[in-house]
């Protein structure tokens, strides 16, 4: 049993969701173009973001920050249903705090213009003009990867106190591939937090950046609990 109460888990992960799109997602709009940022930049400050905030919340909520990692820890029978949507609200109200202390920070820039502000798209609005159905793909493969590592090494004796030093490394990692395709999303949370601000577009091609990280995560928790389970 947790030993830290569920408002007090659920605060932890909104303020990690917070610092995850905070530092993830500004980097991308603030520094993106710099020269010797780019894409590999953008993906280590997610990394970052995300190994940073492990070690901060992990001991208390368990640090998901995500409702894929959320649903696909319950599905691997690892998380109460109780407290599933719970944290997933708390994600998202973190979610939002980050975009808009974000937004606050680059309306002080002159020539800000809310149509750059990092949010996933599909076809024209994809970085590399990628088809809806191949970003789709894309999201559900990198997310079920992902959730499966966060699954495998938060289970394991031998990984637990070093795990958030794969998991960011694996975020980097779905970042570098996905950046091109999607503008990487596998988290649902951080693309709703962006296109409540870019809307039109954004929020048109929301479902898909929610729908199929998800699914991802259903998967990942299948895989896991199947293959965690004695065969004897």
């Amino acid at each position: 049993m947790n030993r830290y109460s569920l408002p007090k888990r659920c605060f932890a992960e909104a303020l990690g969701t917070a610092w995850l799109v905070l530092m993830g997602v500004g980097t991308a709009v603030i520094s993106g173009t710099v020269p010797w940022v780019g894409v590999t930049g953008v993906a280590i400050a997610f990394g970052l973001s995300l190994l940073t905030a492990a070690y901060t919340f992990g001991s208390i909520s368990g640090c998901h920050i995500n409702p894929a990692v959320t649903i696909g820890f319950w599905v691997a029978k690892q998380f109460s249903l109780r407290d599933v949507l719970p944290y997933i609200g708390s994600q998202v109200l973190g979610g939002i705090w980050g975009t808009t202390i974000l937004f606050l920070i680059c309306m002080g820039k002159p020539g800000f213009t809310i149509a750059d502000f990092g949010s996933n798209g599909v076809g024209i609005h994809s970085p590399g003009n990628y088809s809806w159905w191949a970003c789709a793909l894309a999201e559900f493969i990198v997310t079920c990867g992902f959730v499966l590592l966060i699954l495998s090494v938060t289970s394991s004796p031998a990984f637990k106190q070093s795990a958030p030093i794969p998991i960011g490394l694996g975020l980097t990692l779905a970042h570098l591939i996905l950046i091109p395709v999607t503008n990487a999303s596998v988290n649902p949370v951080r693309s709703l937090a962006t296109a409540i601000f870019t809307q039109d577009w954004a929020l048109a091609d929301l479902w898909i950046f929610i729908v199929f990280p998800i699914l991802g995560g259903v998967l990942a928790g299948m895989v896991a609990r199947w293959l965690q389970e004695p065969d004897i």
